[in-house]
């Protein structure tokens, strides 16, 4: 049986949102693996029937010493597993995966940016750096004869293509997020009037997400709509050179419309109570799956007007875009959605409506069962 093998930094990232695409593979014929740390999902992913390769990958480090021993372990691999299709997500696993297929003579390589991360569309000295710099070393990699760009959105192709690093025609492949499963992720009736409206984050506690914007806008609602809270749901990322401390975090949580939750395991308890989603990044999205989960769950959205959060929202009808770090347009949305319950209970209906569409786990999962069987023909 041919192998698929997939590349991918953490283990609980691939466990929460890539397998159904890995369902897919095995559906298409592969023998499924992936290459990750493995720390608290190894056991929960070999119960799927895909095989767990652990390799120790640190997100944060830009030493190129490093680096070379990374792209020399997977090159060892690639070539002692002999895969037909090796499927890299991310960026640092693009750029090392997609180094290591080349020497090793891999067939076919996917690979997939689950958005752009801060090196696009941040414009602090490191992006800065980075950018030019990355640009040169992924346009060769990414044009590959064999190798297919999958993107979660066009504003991403249309970015990447920008920088010509898009390969020609059919190479390039958008699947719209990683999809959710509607019958985990059930409509929720819209909570009981009379009291706190919440609004939920769900994500890590990292800067680009817009938490500064978020912070802001909370602090305008202390006294313009005092019925709104905030529920912070998620953790720090000390991988991210972007990322809240846990000081800072309860700090914030000090303020009398902010609680801090910290991880939350049943997120759908947490849509339940909750009425309205809110993601206020500031871009580098592919499509945040939280805002899928709580449109599944039949929840009204606010969130910016980026790529990926465009994806899930139409404005006025399932939520409302707002500009990235702009505050009190943040604030006005959610005291819009506040003072009608009732257009809110709506709204969440039609972002339920929009996701069963063509944003649910089943259509990502046959999107990319098509994309897989493409290699089928090679065998």
């Amino acid at each position: 049986m041919a192998k698929l093998i997939y590349l991918v930094t953490e283990d609980w990232y691939f466990h929460s949102h890539r397998l159904p695409m890995a369902r897919a593979a095995q559906r298409a014929g592969f023998d499924v693996a992936v290459i990750t740390n493995v720390k608290h999902h190894g056991a929960a992913i070999e119960a799927e029937g895909v095989r767990v390769i652990p390799l120790d990958l640190d997100r944060r480090s830009l030493n190129p010493l490093r680096a070379l021993k990374h792209i020399m372990r997977l090159c060892g691999i690639y070539r002692a597993e002999k895969p037909a299709v090796v499927h890299h997500i991310a960026m640092k696993p693009v750029l090392y995966g997609a180094i290591a297929a080349w020497i090793a003579g891999v067939p076919h390589v996917v690979n997939a940016f689950a958005g752009l991360g801060y090196v696009f569309s941040d414009n602090g000295p490191r992006a800065r750096i980075l950018r030019p710099v990355l640009l040169t070393m992924f346009r060769p990699l990414l044009k590959r004869r064999g190798s297919v760009l999958l993107l979660q959105n066009p504003d991403d192709r249309a970015v990447l293509a920008a920088c010509g690093l898009t390969p020609p025609g059919a190479a390039t492949v958008i699947i719209r997020g990683s999809g959710v499963d509607m019958a985990r992720y059930a409509a929720q009736p819209f909570p009981p009037a009379g009291g706190p409206v919440i609004i939920a984050y769900s994500g890590r506690m990292i800067g680009i997400k817009g938490l500064d914007t978020l912070r802001a806008a909370f602090e305008i609602l202390e006294t313009q709509c005092p019925r709104a809270r905030l529920w912070l749901c998620g953790t720090p990322d000390a991988a991210n050179p972007g990322s809240w401390d846990e000081s800072t975090l309860r700090d914030w949580a000090q303020r009398p419309n902010v609680e801090w939750r910290g991880h939350c395991a049943d997120m759908t308890a947490i849509w339940r109570d909750a009425h309205v989603a809110v993601q206020a990044s500031y871009g580098g999205e592919g499509i945040p799956k939280s805002l899928l989960e709580a449109g599944a769950c039949a929840r009204a959205i606010v969130a910016t007007d980026v790529p990926g959060c465009r994806e899930v929202v139409r404005d006025g009808v399932n939520g409302y875009l707002v500009p990235a770090r702009d505050a009190q347009a943040l604030a006005d949305a959610i005291v819009k959605l506040a003072a009608d319950p009732q257009g809110c209970a709506s709204m969440g209906a039609e972002s339920r409506a929009l996701i069963a569409a063509d944003l649910s786990a089943d259509s990502v999962s046959m999107q990319a069962e098509a994309l897989y069987r493409r290699f089928t023909a090679f065998r």
